[in-house]
């Protein structure tokens, strides 16, 4: 059972489970309490174990919305806990909540408590950054969060990416179900397929069938862990793009591979980079910059893009 903290003394944010980073990203939160002129604000760590109790929750919602100094908590790794719709304990819940099935940061106002999902702006923002407007197909290679996210952002037309077909392929069933049940009901750009593979190598021949131009995200990195998600016979699309949204270039498998094509089918490459420094934005700016202005978010983002996360 968790131990919830004494009343805060002054305002305080806290991080349930454990985010990416360690103390460089305790950095980065500094970074946006100082750029997005937030004001004194201390940071602390709530323990939590692997899964959280529906009392845990509840205990941890209670002391949020009940503690006067309490700004409200990024969640890493239990976000899908924190999602219940059925439950009055939030006043606000964000529509990415209901379409990624989780909550990624809890806002505390004066009595009230928001769930937001800033994996979604995340996504869509980077997604902006890689895909051209005319990429025709884009496929999509897991269906963890972060996929799923891709998925909503490209399919219900937050992006300006138009393919007329995106394809979600994974060999997570629970994964794809959420997919169907959250997302595709949603779709309005193209055609959304969602295809249960039995091996990753299935991904070749789903590759091989893609026009010039398209593009392929990998946002497996849990579901194959060191494995590769593409086998030697991957063909890439020509003039496509290739994108590791997960993992830096010199740990990606997907990406080794269309290093060995990028000449001869004139490939562009994007690994991690871009989809971080948007998480991290998203995040900061999620629980601390509802006033920022365009010159405190480009100062954040110039901060945090500095940051070795």
């Amino acid at each position: 059972m968790i131990t919830i903290p004494t009343s805060p003394k002054g305002p305080t944010v806290y991080v349930l489970g454990a985010l990416p980073g360690g103390a460089p990203f305790q950095s980065l939160i500094e970074t946006a309490l100082d750029t997005l002129n937030v004001g004194p604000c201390e940071i602390s760590d709530l323990v939590t174990a692997p899964d959280v109790s529906l009392a845990d929750r509840s205990a941890i919602l209670e002391f949020l919305q009940d503690e006067y100094n309490a700004r409200g908590a990024f969640i890493a790794g239990l976000a899908p806990q924190f999602l219940d719709e059925a439950s009055d304990a939030y006043d606000d819940i964000d529509d990415a909540c209901l379409i990624l099935g989780e909550v990624g940061v809890i806002v505390r106002q004066p009595g009230r408590l928001r769930a937001a999902a800033p994996r979604l702006e995340a996504a869509t923002r980077a997604i902006d950054r890689i895909l051209p407007r005319e990429t025709p197909e884009l496929l999509i290679l897991g269906s963890g969060p972060d996929a799923r996210a891709v998925a909503a952002a490209v399919s219900m037309g937050a992006c300006n990416a138009r393919p007329s077909k995106v394809t979600i392929a994974s060999t997570d069933a629970k994964g794809l179900a959420d997919v169907r049940q959250r997302i595709e009901s949603r779709v309005k750009q193209g055609e959304l397929e969602i295809r249960h593979v039995e091996n990753p190598t299935e991904h070749d021949r789903l590759l091989a069938l893609m026009p010039p131009r398209s593009a392929v995200i990998d946002a497996s990195l849990t579901e194959y862990g060191v494995n590769a998600v593409v086998g030697s016979a991957a063909l890439f699309p020509t003039q496509g793009i290739v994108c590791d949204l997960l993992s830096p270039a010199g740990k990606s498998r997907i990406l080794a591979e269309a290093v060995q094509q990028r000449g001869a089918s004139e490939l562009t490459i994007h690994d991690a980079r871009i989809y971080t420094h948007e998480r991290r934005i998203a995040l900061m700016q999620t629980m601390f910059g509802a006033d920022a202005s365009a010159a405190q978010l480009k100062a954040l983002r110039e901060h945090a893009e500095k940051l070795d996360i």
